[in-house]
């Protein structure tokens, strides 16, 4: 069977990887690199293409608000998280083989394996998402059909929430639990469900996503180191475009609802001098503008990064930041029904757009 140990940089590559895929969210890269330094064991990834199909893998995540995340530390209670809904599902004779991310970002991509380190289970190389997401709605998950319940939320204090759903395809259900929850423990938890089997992997969400992340990060990093031009670089690893290049000039942000509101505005230089992007975010970016017209939204993916070449979520950013803002297209899932962009639309009618999906290309 073909697999990954992965070292010490190979994690380190991964955070910075997943925090372009991460499109603003999915948990600051200091928070994953926190995490790193608490992993001492190799972690095995392995391919969904050498796996049983019947074999099952379940994802852990860190949900709160990034912010917070940030400030107050985060560990412990995915590890909780885990150990709780391994040993429930046990009595139904259901057998946990693996762990996996339930999205891609700086810090959600390592919680994961960051769990799998300090229990010794190997890492599937896939995720729910192919990026981050807001809420357990905005998921490949309940848009393909699969059951989100039994759903356990845990705090570093050792504080367990377990639910089950009366319809274990009820997302929005979920998130209301998990984010009351989350709120209720500081802004800063761990939850783990969705148990998968390999089969669905394949057919309904991203596998190879942990190694792409990989790959982004290594290409950062050694194009860095060459003192070349990163942003070319990152857009050549992930086939997205350039949008925009300006600074920074204002954030207006606010923590509701236990999520990160912002507006970002950020002003043209060089080429783009005299012009406008502003992004709309909730915890990830949700709609680029340029000049007041949108130019690409959700489920494709809105990332921004230094000019001397350091991935940001929307909990790093900060006025007077020169960035470029690079577009991503979706993995291919999102783009295969209609609910790939219908399960956004809640969140974009709330920061008023309420026309069409324009997909980016």
């Amino acid at each position: 069977m073909a697999k990954k140990i992965l070292d010490r940089q190979s994690l380190e590559d991964i955070v910075w990887g997943s925090t372009i895929l991460g499109a603003g969210g999915g948990g600051s890269p200091h928070d994953g690199l926190k995490l790193i330094g608490g992993i001492e064991k190799e972690i095995i990834l392995l391919s969904v293409e050498d796996l049983p199909e019947s074999d099952h893998a379940v994802v852990v995540a860190g949900i709160g608000a990034p912010k917070a995340m940030l400030e107050k530390g985060f560990g412990p209670e995915a590890v909780l998280a885990f150990e709780t809904i391994k040993n429930m599902v046990a009595v139904g004779g259901i057998r946990i083989d693996y762990l996996m991310p339930g999205e891609i970002g700086g810090l959600n991509t390592i919680t994961p394996l960051y769990v799998a380190a300090q229990r010794g289970i190997p890492v599937v190389d896939a995720d729910g998402n192919g990026r981050a997401v807001p809420e357990l709605s905005t998921c490949l998950f309940p848009i393909y059909q699969i059951p989100i319940s039994p759903l356990v939320v845990a705090n570093k204090e050792g504080d367990t929430i377990v639910a089950y759903l009366g319809n274990p395809l009820n997302a929005v259900a979920a998130e209301t639990i998990a984010r009351t929850a989350a709120i209720s423990f500081g802004m800063v938890a761990a939850f783990a469900t969705w148990i998968v089997d390999m089969a669905t992997i394949k057919r309904c969400l991203v596998p190879n996503s942990v190694s792409k992340a990989g790959e982004i990060g290594k290409a950062i990093r050694e194009t860095r180191a060459r003192r070349g031009d990163v942003v070319s670089e990152v857009i050549k690893v992930t086939g997205g475009r350039e949008l925009f290049r300006g600074q920074i000039k204002k954030v207006e942000s606010k923590t509701t609802e236990g999520f990160d509101f912002a507006k970002t505005i950020v002003e043209g230089t060089g080429s783009c001098r005299g012009k406008i992007f502003t992004i709309d975010s909730k915890n990830e970016n949700m709609i680029g503008s340029l000049n007041g017209e949108p130019v690409i939204m959700v489920p494709d993916l809105i990332s921004m990064i230094t000019i001397i070449g350091e991935p940001l979520t929307n909990a790093d950013t900060k006025e007077g930041m020169e960035v470029a803002i690079i577009g991503i297209p979706a993995p291919e899932p999102w783009h295969r029904i209609p609910g790939g962009f219908d399960c956004w639309r809640p969140i974009l009618d709330k920061l008023g757009y309420r026309g069409k999906y324009h997909p980016f290309k």
